[in-house]
């Protein structure tokens, strides 16, 4: 395992420390009973390397950790140590995949700026159904455009969580009138688009054509997450054609926050927007 931190080191290294304090053992105590060095241990509480998987797997049983807790442990392992990856389009939501969806259930917060389609948190399942069929180029396995839509639906559980979990989603004009899955899966994706925006930790705006340029843009949809630890900055992921690019070096990462916020400076606003959904929605008849 490479040395270095990355915010999964971190993550998983706050939850194993968690066990250790409970735990009342040392590092050195620790080391001593599975017969690995000290810093081993260390390394793996400050959050600068990852022991290897028996080795972590063995430091969960001495620390007590319920079987639960040492599957979750043991899967964030595999994904900690992945960093400045491209995310492949998941047919079965592979390691680099899982990795954005861990991150996304530690964060506070989720914005998006989508140029091509409805933000994905807030897809109906028959649209994600037709966006993932149309993608079969790039999706490896059968199936997977009728898995999707479960996992949307997955995804949105974060949205009822007990834990406050915002989202503000920049959607395009365009992605309002793209007729994906046809009349009938658009009326029902811009009613839900509505529907969702009226909950209290959702925001939806809109950035009309007459807006016109508003910026750099990304080819299909930047996604930034929020996180509430103080070692653990905003975290930007940009998708192309071949997938979700992650990044997290600040460098990197504040031009895209700052072209965030400039969208959303000038888009309408969350009133301006639900009616600017509604009258799009109303130019596509009734069912």
């Amino acid at each position: 395992m490479a040395d270095g931190t990355t915010r999964g080191k971190r993550r998983l290294a706050r939850f194993v420390r968690e066990l250790q304090e409970k735990s009342g053992l040392t590092p050195e105590e620790i080391a001593k009973r599975i017969r690995v060095s000290r810093p081993t241990v260390t390394r793996l509480l400050a959050g600068t390397h990852l022991a290897r998987w028996p080795s972590l797997s063995v430091i969960l049983d001495v620390l007590e950790a319920t079987p639960e807790q040492k599957t979750f442990l043991l899967q964030m392992w595999e994904v900690a140590d992945v960093d400045n990856a491209t995310v492949e389009y998941a047919a079965a939501l592979p390691i680099k995949y899982r990795r954005f969806r861990m991150d996304e259930l530690e964060a506070y917060r989720e914005r998006t700026l989508d140029v091509t389609h409805v933000p994905g948190m807030l897809q109906t399942p028959a649209y994600a159904e037709a966006i993932a069929h149309a993608s079969h180029r790039l999706i490896v396995g059968d199936g997977w455009d009728r898995t999707a839509a479960a996992e949307r639906l997955t995804r949105r559980h974060l949205l009822d969580r007990e834990e406050p979990f915002e989202f503000h989603a920049l959607v395009d004009e365009a992605a309002l009138r793209r007729m994906v899955g046809g009349p009938e899966v658009m009326r029902e994706q811009l009613d839900f688009l509505v529907e969702s925006a009226a909950r209290p930790n959702v925001t939806v705006q809109v950035l009309p054509f007459d807006l016109g340029a508003y910026g750099p843009q990304p080819t299909a949809l930047l996604l930034l997450l929020d996180f509430p630890e103080e070692d653990a900055p905003c975290a930007a992921y940009t998708e192309e054609i071949s997938g979700l690019a992650m990044l997290e070096e600040q460098d990197q990462v504040q031009p895209l926050d700052g072209i965030w916020r400039d969208a959303a400076s000038v888009a309408l606003t969350p009133v301006e927007s639900v009616e600017f959904i509604k009258a799009v929605r109303e130019s596509l008849g009734d069912r």
